[in-house]
């Protein structure tokens, strides 16, 4: 069966796919929480407006009962108030008889009629006005008249008319079909508004969204580029994202990561092309002395075979060196601990160079003698470290020069330093000293010995770490080296 193609969107479609999602929902939980808010207000102000035309309606009414007696001829009031309300006070009907003196409804420098077809004339609202029993006895469109309200409708929503302290109907003023329609016209513009407004605030975020998104994707792109690139072994990838955010932490981490690669690499082709010419020397000389021997060229003699052992045993500490290094780095190097004093170990090492420096005419300074407290340290091992230092230091040290040796002992921890009198080390290579096969002078010729192929430092490095001290190098120009290490004293 065929895979199934699948669409397979980018980053920077995703992120502007669900950058657009939460605007849209954004816009559409604003505009339906304004409407929300805008018609609930618009009804609590036309309830408002309402209620106090009906407490305003309510004292004239009363007036209309008290002088009537009923609600007889109530309704043309209603459907025509500024025609039946005559300026001296007094309200009269259609056929022109007095209905009786308006007390109280009439402000001052006011006329009745005027006051009532001023109020009435304020908005198209419908009156409605029910008796006791909830008859509709006046609409002020004559379309409900002598229907029934229903009495919580006339308790929540209605205005009682009272007279003598006895209630006698219930006025209601409900919206009319313009009031309506002007609140509804009112809604749908707000309505409008509001979406024109996160309409243009949404393109607006989307537009800058977008191209911040752009700016985060566009070096994802190019990290991404330059990492498949480095995938096929294309160590020399560099990415220039001049940012100061976390994007460019990571350009840098990348070029940063790149750049050891590339030296690790290096490192690495060095160290095959040292390892292969550190054996192939050894067997060389081994290889040439058996053949030698084979062909009757050397007799088969003690003296013959002296050769072949040294070369044998240099290639068995070449592994061994190498072995050590690989256990060190796996944090299983094995360290036969035991209490021992550091300056006797020093005084050791020193004593077995003398010979060899005295041949070369270099001294060999062993300063601050003072004794320190017993160390819980593997005595061959660190004894390997000294050796080390101190070969590394008679062979860059000239004929006639000094090596001094100091121990001193501070803070909980003792400091060995080994201070060669040579031309020193430049400060580019400083870094690098510790490495495994790494030589400061790449052109410079091994010694007979075979010492010197860049394994000495590494394994005093792994030793001492091993041990948990520290290890370091100093080299001010043209003033020789100082390589140091510390331990732990407790």
């Amino acid at each position: 069966m065929m895979p199934s193609s699948r669409l397979r969107l980018g980053l920077f479609a995703k992120l502007m796919l669900a950058f657009l999602i939460v605007i849209v929902g954004g816009g559409l939980l604003a505009i339906g929480l304004a409407r929300r808010a805008t018609a609930g207000e618009i009804a609590v102000y036309t309830s408002a407006n309402q209620e106090r035309q009906a407490m305003a309606l309510a004292p004239l009414l009363g007036s209309y009962f008290a002088s009537q007696g009923s609600w007889a001829g109530v309704d043309s009031l209603l459907v025509t108030p500024a025609s039946t309300m005559m300026d001296d006070g007094m309200m009269w009907d259609e056929s022109g008889n007095m209905m009786g003196e308006m007390t109280g409804g009439k402000t001052q420098g006011q006329s009745a009629a005027g006051w009532w077809s001023g109020m009435w004339g304020m908005t198209d609202n419908r009156v409605l006005l029910a008796d006791n029993n909830g008859r509709v006895v006046a609409d002020s469109t004559a379309e409900l008249s002598g229907q029934q309200i229903m009495p919580d409708v006339l308790q929540s929503s209605g205005t009682p008319v009272v007279v003598n302290g006895q209630q006698v109907g219930t006025v209601l003023v409900i919206a009319g079909v313009q009031s309506a329609e002007q609140n509804s016209h009112l809604l749908q513009e707000v309505n409008q508004a509001i979406f024109l407004s996160v309409l243009a605030a949404g393109s607006v975020a989307l537009l800058f969204g977008g191209l911040i998104l752009w700016r985060v994707v566009r070096p994802l792109r190019q990290l991404t580029t330059a990492t498949q690139n480095v995938a096929a072994n294309d160590l020399k990838q560099r990415v220039d994202i001049p940012s100061g955010d976390e994007i460019g932490d990571l350009a840098a981490a990348f070029n940063e990561m790149t750049a050891r690669l590339a030296q690790a690499e290096t490192l690495r082709r060095q160290m095959t092309a040292d390892i292969a010419h550190e054996l192939r020397t050894p067997l060389t000389v081994i290889q040439g002395n058996v053949e030698a021997l084979q062909d009757g060229i050397f007799p088969l003699s003690v003296e013959a075979l002296d050769p072949i052992l040294d070369k044998t045993q240099l290639l068995r500490r070449l592994v061994e060196d190498l072995r050590q290094l690989s256990l060190a780095e796996a944090n299983q190097l094995p360290l036969e601990r035991n209490p021992a004093y550091l300056h006797e170990l020093i005084a050791q090492a020193v004593e077995a160079f003398q010979s060899a420096a005295a041949e070369r005419s270099i001294a060999i300074n062993l300063e601050n003698r003072a004794s320190t407290p017993l160390l819980n340290i593997d005595r061959q091992r660190i004894q390997q470290v000294l050796i080390n230092l101190l070969s590394n230091a008679l062979r860059h040290t000239p004929d006639g020069g000094v090596v001094n040796v100091s121990l001193t002992h501070e803070d909980n921890r003792v400091r060995v330093s080994v201070r060669d009198s040579g031309t020193g080390i430049p400060a580019a290579a400083l870094p690098y000293v510790f490495d495994r096969f790494y030589r400061v002078d790449q052109g410079r010729a091994r010694a007979a010995d075979g010492s010197g192929s860049g394994l000495g430092l590494a394994v005093a490095r792994a030793i001492v770490q091993a041990h948990g001290g520290d290890i370091g190098i100093s080299s001010p120009v043209g003033q020789g080296a100082t390589i140091w290490f510390t331990l732990p004293s407790t």
